[in-house]
C-alpha cells in the first residue's frame, strides 16, 4: 500500500509538471495536422478544378445536364472504380488497347472518337479525381460548378470566312497558325492542307455540333494547347469555323477510311514532289536563259585569246 501511495504521488507530481504541457502539445499538433490536411485537400481540389477547366470542361459537363459532347461527370466517382478512373484519365489509349469493356463501350457510344491523352502528370490526375469527388456539393467544394457550354453560338458564322480562316487567307486575330498547317478539309487547297492532324471534313459527324462548340474555345488537345495557349480563337472566329465545318460536312465525300487516308497522304506527297521538281527545272531554265550570253562571251574570249 505504501508503494502504491508513493507511485501515485510521483505520478501526480509528474502530471503537474509535464503531463498537462504534453497534453496541450499533442492537442495543438493534432489541430495543426488536421488544418494542414484540410488546406492541402482544398488546394488539391482547387488545382483539380483549374485542370478540369483547361483540359476536360470542353467535352464534359459536371452539373448533371449532359450538355457537352462527352459524358457528364457529376457522379462518375460513384459509377467508376477509383483506380480505373485514374488510369483512364492518365492514359485512355492504353485502356482502349487493352480491350477494357468500359473503354470500348465509351468509344462506341461517342461515334468512335476516343478520349485523347491530355499528357497529365500523375499528381495532376490525382487532383482532377479529388476535384470530381468533391465537386458535386460536398463539404470542401471551394467554387461554383462549371457552367455547361451554350447550345448555340451567339454570333452567326459565315462559312466563306471560315474557309479563309482555315486556309490562312485571313489570319487569326490573336496570331494563331492556320488550321491548314496541320489539318485538311477536302474542298480546301491544291495540296489539301496538312497531314499532321486528322482530316476535319466530317469533324461534325465525329464530335457533333455541340461538342465542337465546346472544343473550339480552348482547343484542349495536348499538341494544340501549347500552340494556341496565348492565341485563342475569338468568338467570331469560332462561329465562322463552325459554319465552315458544317458546310464541309454536307459534301458527298464519305467519312474517310484508313485506306482513303493513306491514298490521300500519298497523293499529296506526289503533288508536292512534282511541284518541287517542276519548280527546280523552271529555275534551271530561267538561269540558262538569263546568263547564256555571259557564259558564251567568257568562253569566246578565252578561245580567241589562245588563238592569238
Amino acid at each position: 500500500m505504501e508503494f502504491m501511495s508513493r507511485l501515485t504521488q510521483q505520478w501526480q507530481r509528474w502530471w503537474r509538471c509535464w503531463g498537462r504541457s504534453l497534453l496541450v502539445m499533442l492537442l495543438t499538433s493534432g489541430i495543426l495536422w488536421c488544418g494542414s490536411m484540410a488546406t492541402a485537400t482544398a488546394a488539391t481540389v482547387e488545382e483539380g478544378k483549374t485542370l478540369f477547366e483547361q483540359s476536360c470542361a470542353s467535352c464534359h459537363s459536371i452539373d448533371g445536364s449532359g450538355a457537352s459532347y462527352g459524358p457528364d461527370l457529376k457522379t462518375v466517382t460513384q459509377r467508376r472504380d477509383r483506380n480505373w478512373l485514374v488510369n483512364w484519365i492518365a492514359a485512355p489509349e492504353k485502356a482502349i488497347e487493352s480491350g477494357d469493356a468500359i473503354a470500348q463501350e465509351l468509344v462506341e457510344q461517342y461515334n468512335g472518337v476516343p478520349m485523347p491523352n491530355m499528357g497529365l502528370q500523375p499528381n495532376q490526375v490525382e487532383s482532377i479525381v479529388v476535384y470530381l469527388e468533391n465537386a458535386a456539393g460536398n463539404a470542401i467544394a471551394t467554387s461554383p460548378e462549371i457552367e455547361a457550354p451554350a447550345t448555340a453560338p451567339s454570333i452567326a458564322g459565315d462559312a466563306n470566312i471560315g474557309q479563309k480562316l482555315f486556309a490562312g487567307t485571313i489570319g487569326f486575330q490573336n496570331g494563331g497558325p492556320a488550321c491548314m498547317s496541320c489539318h485538311t478539309v477536302n474542298p480546301v487547297g491544291a495540296l489539301k492542307g496538312g497531314t499532321l492532324g486528322p482530316n476535319l471534313t466530317h469533324v461534325i459527324d465525329r464530335y457533333t455540333e455541340v461538342g465542337l462548340q465546346g472544343v473550339l474555345p480552348t482547343l484542349p488537345f495536348p499538341t494544340m494547347q501549347s500552340i494556341y495557349q496565348n492565341s485563342q480563337l475569338t468568338e467570331a472566329e469560332q462561329a465562322h469555323l463552325l459554319a465552315f465545318f458544317k458546310a464541309a460536312n454536307q459534301s458527298e465525300t464519305p467519312n474517310t477510311s484508313s485506306t482513303e487516308v493513306a491514298s490521300f497522304h500519298l497523293s499529296s506527297t506526289w503533288k508536292f514532289i512534282l511541284l518541287g521538281v517542276g519548280g527546280f527545272l523552271l529555275l534551271a531554265l530561267l538561269s540558262q536563259i538569263t546568263w547564256r550570253d555571259r557564259l558564251t562571251g567568257v568562253r569566246q574570249r578565252l578561245v580567241e585569246g589562245n588563238k592569238s
